[in-house]
């Protein structure tokens, strides 16, 4: 066979210089019987390197039943061994162009088998020359008298000439002039190349009769479902008008077959006819036939059909349907779903050939095949609060938590959570209940309806204000600017009873969108739960001057996270419904922002956030200001507290030493003025200034609760304070 490593060894050999050997009559019979069974041998390995290119396709399906994805700590598809032996087998033909020849008799990407006969020349008296070639010496040299080329004219013929280095005056071996041939075969440009060898007296005349390919003047595409025409378009555009060049248009089949790699999809290029003047394209796309769950066991590595998880539940996640055309990425993708359902260990993807697969129409049957994982039980925990020591200005509060969840109720993926909150200043009982995806609907519409029993710290905005030390020293005496406290309680609870159903959605590509109506009822109370109805000022402290304020409050938000986690975008409004008389009315409005900005290995984070309120609104609804997740350098809401409000902050993040990173940071607040015009002006009261700003530097930790900040501020008063938070700022 014709080998690229021959080709490069004959490369790399020069004509002999000046060779003083005379060839004989008989010796040049021998040449012409060599180069007739030399352009049999030729043949015959074309044939064999056609069936090969044949087979690439197939080696697609072969390899189908091998490949397996396995997922380790994130959903993993590894299926690159599904196509990876047809590459490899289309890449060698590809680097070897005379392997992917056309057989102008049968019109297909084969080798060329139609290399003629080889003329027999010579004068009287000479036999066909077999039994000289059995007797000749494979090394024996032979004068080459004249190199003509014929069939051609002009610039093929110079393309022709130029690829021989046979040279007239010089002598070469058989297996020399025979490669002379195949780099004529391999510029492309020819259907037909016969060499016809003719002795004379000075030696042997070497003719090579040439036959050139037609010119293209368009071309076809079929069983192309996936490929996009503009990408056929540019594959072929430099070889319309033009005399067809196979390299050109092995050059012109790679494209399409790396488009095919690039995006994933199982196909390739299996057939080219140009028995015409146009070239027939054939396209193989291998298309699902099945998706098949099926449940492996963790203890024994079996399969089964059956599981916890109901079937439907695990294949709505799947867009990859029957019918379709297979893409690894879109599999990629579909295992990134129903891995992120939260309830399976393993989730692997067995495609396989599906019955009736052929190399023009391939089939595949896809397996899913999962381990599922534990899905419920009880859990505790702890975490800090930083609103209940606000009032002294002290670190922040410890917070037990005690919890049952089920995230697979009844098989169907919903997930029910009964927890318990107990801290130092705050509880919270809450029951929720979450349908991830109601019904199966075509929006995937999520349900989560919420029955909850809390009390939460009003300190942020009820509280003596910490900064504020000469109101702190005087004591029964005056403050500055702040009102003098006439009784009631230093500490202030907000106890809420509330029920909300919320539905939300995927709106556009990283946007979400969610709508919730609640019901509410909300009252005061002091550290022994005693019923208050003003604060240590004589403040009210509900709207409707009773026990209690109710609301029933309808909610919508749309949010856009970046995949990445470098940018945030939050927006939500509120409204209250009156629907009887004494229950609240009002709007708010909220708008969140945040962004990260890389630097090399250091990282700068911006975050801004503000809100408004129109209406009704009770002084524990008004926006506090101030403190570990506002402006650092101030205790909790001891910048004010107001019906409007904005908040930024900028950070420096340098790593360390990992998983801790230094932090250089700034932050601003105001209220807008709008301090005064909450029901008994509890900021001004306090003394609070409405606008302040921090800076200073901290240390945060990674952990898999979160990020853990420890951080010292400086506020614009020269006040210093350490903040201790989990999570990120804001």
């Amino acid at each position: 066979m014709i080998s690229a490593r021959r080709r490069a060894r004959a490369a790399g050999r020069q004509p002999a210089e000046h060779s003083q050997q005379q060839p004989s009559p008989s010796l040049g019979h021998a040449l012409v019987s060599r180069c007739q069974a030399a352009a049999k041998e030729f043949a015959d390995n074309a044939v064999r390197a056609g069936e090969q290119l044949a087979a690439v396709a197939a080696g697609a399906a072969a390899a189908v039943a091998d490949s397996r994805c396995q997922r380790q700590q994130q959903p993993q598809l590894l299926l690159a061994s599904l196509t990876s032996s047809a590459l490899n087998k289309q890449q060698q033909q590809q680097q070897q162009p005379r392997a992917v020849l056309p057989d102008r008799r049968r019109g297909r990407w084969q080798l060329n088998p139609v290399v003629g006969e080889v003329a027999e020349g010579g004068s009287g008296g000479v036999d066909d020359g077999k039994g000289l070639l059995a007797a000749a010496d494979e090394n024996e040299r032979f004068l080459v008298s004249e190199v003509d080329v014929v069939g051609v004219d002009g610039e093929l013929k110079q393309v022709a000439m130029a690829a021989l280095s046979t040279r007239a005056n010089f002598a070469y071996t058989r297996s020399e002039i025979m490669d002379d041939m195949h780099r004529v075969f391999d510029t492309g440009y020819f259907s037909l190349c016969k060499p016809v060898a003719e002795e004379t007296r000075d030696g042997i005349k070497l003719t090579l009769e040439v036959a050139p390919n037609p010119e293209l003047r368009g071309f076809t595409v079929t069983g192309a479902n996936m490929l996009p025409q503009a990408v056929v378009e540019d594959a072929f555009r430099d070889l319309h008008g033009k005399t067809l060049n196979f390299n050109s248009m092995v050059a012109a089949v790679g494209k399409l077959n790396r488009w095919y790699e690039d995006k994933g999809v199982l196909g390739q290029v299996i057939d080219v006819d140009t028995t015409s003047n146009v070239a027939e394209v054939k396209v193989s796309e291998a298309v699902v036939n099945r998706v098949i769950l099926r449940y492996v066991d963790k203890a024994t590595n079996e399969t089964r059909d059956e599981g916890k998880t109901k079937p439907h539940i695990i294949l709505r996640n799947l867009t990859t349907k029957p019918g379709q055309v297979f893409s690894l990425h879109q599999g990629r993708r579909d295992i990134d779903a129903v891995y992120a359902m939260g309830l399976f260990e393993d989730v692997a993807l067995r495609p396989q050939p599906a019955e009736g697969s052929s190399l023009e129409h391939p089939k595949v049957d896809l397996s899913v095949e999962i381990t599922e994982r534990k899905t419920g039980g009880l859990s505790a925990g702890g975490g800090i609060s930083a609103s209940g020591a606000a009032l002294e200005g002290a670190l922040p509060g410890v917070v037990g938590e005690v919890s049952y969840s089920q995230r697979n109720l009844f098989g169907l993926g919903q997930r029910l959570v009964a927890s318990a909150k107990l801290g130092q200043t705050d509880s919270m009982f809450r029951v929720q209940h979450t349908d991830p995806w109601v019904r199966g609907d075509a929006h995937r519409t999520s349900r989560t309806t919420t029955i909850q029993n809390d009390k939460m710290s009003a300190v942020n905005i009820h509280g003596r204000a910490p900064d504020d030390v000469e109101v702190a020293a005087a004591g029964a005496g005056g403050s500055a600017g702040g009102a003098v406290p006439v009784g009631g309680s230093d500490a202030v609870f907000v106890s809420r009873k509330m029920a909300t159903t919320e539905y939300g959605r995927p709106l556009l590509q990283n946007w979400q969108g969610s709508l919730g109506l609640s019901w509410q009822q909300a009252h005061c109370v002091d550290e022994h739960s005693r019923p208050l109805q003003s604060d240590l000022y004589g403040a009210p402290l509900t709207f409707s001057g009773k026990q209690h304020d109710t609301m029933a409050l309808g909610t919508i938000r749309v949010a856009y996270t970046q995949p990445s986690g470098d940018s945030e975008l939050v927006a939500s409004m509120e409204q209250a419904l009156p629907l009887q008389r004494d229950w609240l009315n009002f709007n708010r409005f909220a708008l969140r922002a945040e962004k990260t900005l890389g630097l090399g290995p250091v990282r700068v984070w911006v975050r801004g956030k503000g809100g408004v309120i129109v209406g009704d609104l009770p002084p524990y609804e008004a926006f506090p200001i101030g403190g570990t997740n506002s402006v650092r350098g101030y205790s909790e809401g001891a910048v004010g507290s107001g019906r409007n409000f904005v908040v930024g902050s900028a950070e420096l993040r340098v790593p360390l030493v990992a998983p801790v990173e230094a932090t250089l940071f700034g932050d601003y607040g105001t209220d807008l003025d709008s301090g005064a015009s909450v029901l008994g002006d509890p900021a001004g009261a306090r003394g609070k200034p409405g606008t302040g700003y921090g800076y200073g530097a901290g240390v945060r930790i990674d952990t898999p609760i979160g990020p853990l900040r420890l951080e010292y501020a400086i506020n614009d008063r020269r006040q210093t304070k350490f903040h201790l938070g989990i999570g990120y700022a804001g």
